[in-house]
């Protein structure tokens, strides 16, 4: 990974200002939209894939699949513009930077949610929802409770805490609040394939929740696969994640136990969670030991059946295949943050 190593240092400022690119001087071209798509879905450098767009000057639409090459960036704190830059996690920092309108130095708290992320402007009690690489954003008043994660899927925003889930539809400014009746807690929760899954304690069962428009309390249908009581007083981490469409459960032992992450993959025959050792070459990446995403297979510079995670300072890449741990610090420019002071989120260009 060109951008990080295991000492400190740092690295040089950004590059040039796009006025003195030369892509910007150089003479339109006209490929055949076929041909155009075809490159973009090989280019694996997101300034290559913004340059082709400015160069044919023709209609390169900002989709999954035009940016299916491209890998996940980390969005992180920059002090010198009061805003944010995005870090390419094998090139390093890219010229494109973020401006005040879209995230700002306030305080405020960042979730991923794809190619776009969510600012909660505490100060302002104002939620934005910001696409990333376009500027495209979405104002929302802030949900009526704090909560501990967000989710999106076809415009419905879910925030959640661990007694009640808080919904509103993009454009919508009114949140609908429903609660969880006692005992049960919410541990964690997640969307795959259209289905809102929850991590239900105590037992951390799995459960389906299933969102009404008329009752005040969340509705739950219990699906089995309560967890040992060795995994549950072993693990300190007890996290939900999606890969190629199935559903898993991502723990991580204690440290004092010496191990790393365990992977289970849900078995809805059985009710039952099945303890795999790969992910058939696919990449998780988690943020604050929270889901933020999964690439498929072969992602040029991404290590297959590894899990990705930050923590302030640092980045580190598990392998399930013999458990190692790969450790790399960020060399940020002259007069940036430094990373142990920062969280930074995952941004994946190829899911718009």
């Amino acid at each position: 990974m060109a951008m990080a190593n295991r000492r400190r240092g740092r690295s040089p400022p950004a590059t040039a200002s796009p006025s003195r690119d030369p892509v910007a001087a150089a003479p339109s071209l006209n490929f055949p939209p076929d041909l155009l798509r075809q490159i973009a879905r090989r280019l694996t450098s997101l300034q290559e894939f913004f340059a082709l767009r400015a160069l044919c000057r023709a209609a390169l639409p900002v989709t999954p699949s035009n940016l299916a090459s491209q890998a996940p960036l980390l969005l992180v704190p920059d002090r010198a513009t009061a805003s944010h830059a995005l870090l390419d996690i094998r090139r390093g920092f890219l010229r494109f930077r973020l401006t005040r309108s879209h995230l700002t130095g306030e305080t405020a708290d960042i979730h991923s949610l794809g190619c776009r992320v969510a600012v909660d402007l505490r100060d302002r009690c104002q939620l934005r929802v910001v696409h990333v690489l376009t500027g495209e954003r979405t104002r929302l008043p802030s949900p009526p409770s704090p909560f501990a994660g967000l989710l999106l899927s076809d415009g419905l925003v879910v925030a959640w805490n661990h007694l009640n889930l808080q919904q509103c539809r993009l454009g919508n400014p009114k949140w609908r609040v429903t609660s969880i009746g006692d005992p049960y807690r919410f541990h964690d929760l997640i969307l795959v394939n259209g289905t809102l899954y929850a991590l239900v304690t105590p037992g951390y069962c799995l459960a389906v929740v299933n969102l009404s428009d008329t009752s005040d309390s969340v509705e739950l249908e219990f699906l089995g696969g309560e967890l040992d009581a060795k995994t549950i007083r072993h693990s300190s981490v007890f996290c939900l994640a999606e890969c190629c469409g199935e559903l898993i459960l991502v723990t991580r032992p204690k440290p004092q136990y010496r191990s790393t992450f365990h992977v289970f993959r849900w078995q809805s025959g059985e009710q039952e969670w099945e303890r795999i050792t790969n992910l058939g070459g696919c990449t998780l990446f988690l943020a604050n030991y929270r889901f933020a995403g999964c690439l498929g297979r072969s992602h040029q510079g991404i290590r297959g059946d590894c899990i990705y995670y930050t923590i302030p300072g640092l980045l580190r890449v598990h392998s399930l295949v013999d458990e190692s741990v790969t450790e790399f610090i960020i060399n940020y420019p002259i007069r940036k943050l430094p990373m142990e002071f920062c969280q930074s989120v995952w941004v994946f260009p190829s899911m718009c």
